[in-house]
């Protein structure tokens, strides 16, 4: 069996090539594998048909096209927040253009999928999606061989900018861990990586999924002083090294820009340090040994050093690609 990470790079999804996108992935595949997919994978669904430039002009959009159903949703449910409400009118467009999607790619590769986005809870009844509530989680949703969904984690802690979209937070009680085929795997989405708290939830994890999607230039350094490589360090490589039970953290991440969001980063996959290592790191990183792989820039590989100085705020370019590994 072997975990594939998806480092996917946003291309001509949002007019309508989704699914032949992901495909690719699958393709790649065989039966059994787990194929992991980075954090917001669901706002392509989101904003695809939408012909905005900016996220601010692609919700005033979407408002726009859906206004009369937005406005009965913010009245009959209560909610001052209209970008909630947008998001809860997206509803069946995510069942049918996202977790259906996933759902039937799994089903039809007999393949695991972990994959993630932005929606409200929901049930299907006859004919139509009944919503549970009136919140919007980010969500991994996990489906097996045959399509059925069999674990689903939300994100706890979460960004500024998720907060101003009016998504909601899981709560830490609910984080656990779930087994296939006797291996115990946890998930982390993108933040929840980086926080004590909830790495301690994970302590059974024998696997530690972590789908991110970084909306920072990656070769910078951060309000905080720090290069953003190295804060890095504290998520995947982090978690590798202190959880004691954990053989690999597998981390996916998105590339590419959403409208006006550019996301940049290193899809990795970390291990326990050993002095058989080779050495590797994120760009602008001292080589160490604790990595399995790590997807390069192109002209940079992840095995050399390459100063700070000669890379900071260049325009990297991030290709798509995978890291994968046999559990």
């Amino acid at each position: 069996m072997k975990i594939i990470g998806v480092q996917y790079r946003i291309g001509n999804d949002l007019d309508g090539g989704l699914r032949e996108h992901v495909e690719r992935f699958y393709r790649r595949s065989s039966p059994g594998d787990i194929l992991v997919f980075p954090e917001d994978t669901g706002l392509l669904t989101a904003f695809s048909g939408i012909r905005a430039r900016s996220t601010y002009e692609a919700i005033q959009e979407l408002y726009s096209l859906n206004k009369e159903e937005i406005d009965n949703i913010m009245r009959e449910r209560d909610i001052g927040n209209t970008i909630s409400a947008i998001f809860l009118s997206l509803t069946e467009k995510f069942v049918a253009e996202f977790y259906d999607l996933f759902s039937s790619l799994s089903r039809e590769y007999s393949v695991y999928t972990v994959t993630c986005n932005n929606m409200a809870k929901f049930v299907k009844e006859v004919g139509k999606i009944k919503i549970i509530d009136n919140s919007i989680y980010n969500t991994a949703f996990v489906f097996n061989p045959s399509g059925n969904l069999i674990f689903q984690q939300d994100k706890v802690f979460l960004t500024q900018m998720e907060k101003d979209l009016g998504i909601s937070s899981g709560k830490i009680s609910g984080v656990s861990t779930f087994s296939i085929e006797g291996k115990e795997i946890g998930i982390a989405i993108s933040l929840d990586a980086f926080s004590p708290q909830y790495v301690a939830r994970l302590e059974r994890a024998e696997v530690v999924i972590q789908p991110d999607a970084n909306p920072v230039k990656w070769n910078s350094f951060l309000e905080n002083g720090r290069w953003q490589p190295e804060e890095w360090m504290e998520s995947a490589y982090y978690i590798a090294q202190r959880l004691g039970t954990v053989r690999y953290v597998v981390n996916p991440m998105m590339v590419g820009s959403l409208l006006d969001i550019r996301f940049e980063g290193q899809s990795s996959i970390t291990k326990k340090a050993e002095g058989t290592d080779g050495k590797m790191s994120y760009i602008g990183n001292i080589p160490s040994t604790g990595f399995h792989s790590i997807v390069p820039l192109r002209g940079y590989s992840p095995e050399e050093y390459v100063a700070r100085d000669d890379i900071l705020n260049k325009e990297l370019e991030m290709e798509e690609g995978v890291v994968e590994v046999e559990i």
